[in-house]
């Protein structure tokens, strides 16, 4: 699986190097063209994207493939998780298809360092796509997380339209702790304070497990709203153990992602939860079983601006942000609504 995925991202890359064959790589996307329209231009975050519909973290961990994804569709690809040092992550194998659609990853933080990301992303100044950077602590830090978060936002400033603090991957030991408010704090703190020293704020996001219960979840929202943070990005994967029982991986390592109900009704009452604790103020990237108009529609419903695809493209293509974006201009024109922000929380109260 994993393998599969590298030479899917790769095949991508070589895309890349010709606008011949970048303009093939079109032929690819829904309908032969990639899809465009004004009523989807949406901000979040203070980030402009022409579509809600972007990649996620963990499809391009390296940043080679940005343009070729724009093209097919999304409207912009977040890269990482970035860390300072690379690190191998966890023994393989650690990705598997375990039902149609769904998946368990136990990849671990599988990164080149950050100034090989930096590298890669210098390519991308002139895109039209949007770069996200998630950022991470590799494994063997357990005391300087702060320092750690800071090396990768200093490396990457220049190349990035936005970043996210990832403390929310099931993949490295106590990782998850650092949800926790005080933990929190101080990682954000450290991250700003270089943004600041760098030349000024860029739009820095926070994504959260799909577990937190609703008290832990308005902890990390009161963070935001305290630090002005550009908002949330919810969900990362799950670790219930109910869900991975139904695949037969109960008690194995790893977070199960794509097309499973309950994962994805995990992650769409996050966004719900805190579109109502902020009033929709907070903006909010909903991530988390999206494969078609459908599912992207329920988590832009429920509070989300924008939502992240990542396993529903090994399951849908390399056609899927073009169905979603058509289907969500068919629905507008059949609601009568004029942009797709006027969906946004709409069905959440």
């Amino acid at each position: 699986s994993e393998h599969g995925h590298v030479m899917a991202r790769e095949a991508l890359h070589m895309a890349e190097m010709t606008p011949i064959t970048l303009r093939l790589l079109e032929l690819f996307a829904d309908q032969h063209k990639r899809f465009s329209d004004e009523r989807l231009n949406i901000t979040a975050g203070g980030v402009s994207f022409e579509n809600p519909v972007m990649v996620g973290a963990g499809w391009d961990k390296k940043g080679r493939a940005i343009e070729s994804l724009y093209r097919l569709g999304f409207s912009g690809v977040e890269v990482g998780t970035v860390l300072a040092y690379g690190q191998p992550g966890n023994d393989k194998p650690r990705q598997f298809m375990v039902g149609p659609g769904v998946a368990l990853n136990r990849l671990g933080f599988n990164a080149p360092p950050a100034q090989t990301v930096r590298d890669n992303l210098q390519r991308y100044k002139d895109s039209k796509a949007v770069i996200g950077v998630s950022v991470g602590k590799n494994k063997e830090v357990e005391h300087d997380t702060p320092k750690m978060h800071a090396i990768v936002v200093r490396e990457l400033f220049d190349v990035a339209d936005y970043f996210t603090f990832n403390p929310s991957s099931p993949n490295t030991p106590g990782l998850r702790q650092l949800q926790e408010k005080g933990l929190l704090t101080d990682n954000i703190q450290a991250i700003l304070q270089t943004m600041d020293a760098c030349g000024g704020r860029k739009p820095l996001f926070i994504k959260i497990a799909p577990d937190l219960t609703n008290e832990a979840t308005s902890d990390v929202v009161q963070v935001a709203l305290d630090y002005g943070l550009a908002g949330i990005i919810a969900t990362n994967t799950t670790i219930d153990e109910e869900i991975k029982k139904k695949y037969g991986v109960e008690g194995q390592m790893g977070g199960i992602s794509g097309n499973d109900p309950d994962f994805r009704r995990m992650a769409t009452e996050r966004i719900a939860h805190i579109f109502r604790e902020t009033g929709g103020t907070m903006d909010i990237i909903g991530v988390g079983g999206i494969n078609n108009v459908g599912t992207a529609l329920e988590k832009i419903q429920a509070g989300a601006r924008v939502v992240q695809v990542v396993t529903g493209i090994r399951g849908e293509g390399t056609a899927l942000p073009g169905r979603i974006n058509r289907g969500l201009v068919s629905w507008m024109g059949n609601e009568g609504v004029r942009n797709i922000s006027e969906a946004v929380g709409s069905k959440t109260s």
